[in-house]
């Protein structure tokens, strides 16, 4: 199962893998430390896990821990395995990076209750979101711009590329975040 990073539809048998798991936690691994993500990405500080530039994990109570991030040469998030059931862990941990720096999705400062509803609930169902190409050079790249997950109990989030701003920056978003202007070339697709 483990391998490198794919586009979510390469990794379909993943997604449909952490379905019914239980997502202990969330974590962000930013760029920059808080208050100098605040200032680079121009947020909040109750924006920070959300928004700020890096990729995330996500980790169900079995043991499995998934990566997330965004792709901009194929217009796309990327999906792999950081570490299996079994505890393997992969040779470029990004835990064990020193250049990333760890926001959990509950903090108090630097995330907001949103995160508190979504972890340690179930996966319920996952999708897909593919976005129709925005000029010619976007025709021949996956254009897979999201994953949808809902939460046993209806809460959902996104693993977005750009979906809260039109820019090709990951983020981890609620649904109230898509811009208005890009949800009409959105398009869902169930796992």
């Amino acid at each position: 199962m483990k391998g490198k990073s794919s586009i979510p539809s390469d990794r379909m048998n993943l997604l449909q893998l952490i379905k019914n798991k239980k997502l202990n936690k969330l974590i962000r691994y930013s760029w920059w430390e808080n208050e100098d993500a605040m200032e680079h990405c121009e947020i909040a500080p109750d924006e920070v896990f959300s928004l700020t530039a890096g990729p995330l994990l996500l980790y169900c109570e079995s043991g499995l821990v998934i990566g997330a991030a965004s792709e901009p040469s194929r217009n796309s998030i990327v999906v792999w395995v950081e570490k299996d059931e079994t505890g393997f862990l992969k040779y470029d941990s990004i835990e064990q990076d020193t250049d990333l720096y760890p926001i959990d999705a509950v903090d108090y400062t630097y995330s907001n209750p949103y995160w508190i509803q979504i972890v340690g609930q179930h996966i319920k169902a996952i999708s897909i979101i593919k976005c129709d190409p925005q000029n010619a050079l976007f025709e021949e790249l996956p254009n897979e711009v999201g994953v949808e997950i809902v939460m046993e109990n209806e809460m959902k989030f996104i693993l977005s590329h750009g979906l809260h701003n039109d820019s090709d920056d990951f983020s981890v978003i609620a649904p109230s975040q898509l811009e208005i202007g890009i949800i009409a070339n959105l398009r869902f697709f169930s796992c």
